[in-house]
């Protein structure tokens, strides 16, 4: 799990216009959030752009999320 100034900084960066930051977020939250965040990245899957869908899929996979990430990533 990374630290709390970590996950608080991928929330923050969850709301920024630009989807690269959206993006690296999502990946951050994977990495260092845990499962404890799945809840978020699910919302996270509405995104508009489309790579920051991908993240969340990916992101879920890793963690093994038993919802299906598709059920939350339209394409």
């Amino acid at each position: 799990m990374g630290t709390d100034h970590q996950i608080a900084h991928f929330l923050r960066e969850l709301a920024e216009p630009d989807p690269e930051r959206r993006t690296a977020a999502v990946k951050g939250l994977g990495r260092t959030g845990g499962a404890g965040y799945v809840r978020v990245l699910i919302e996270a899957a509405g995104d508009p752009a489309p790579s920051v869908r991908a993240a969340v899929a990916l992101v879920l996979g890793r963690l093994g999320s038993r919802r299906p990430a598709a059920r939350y990533c339209p394409a």
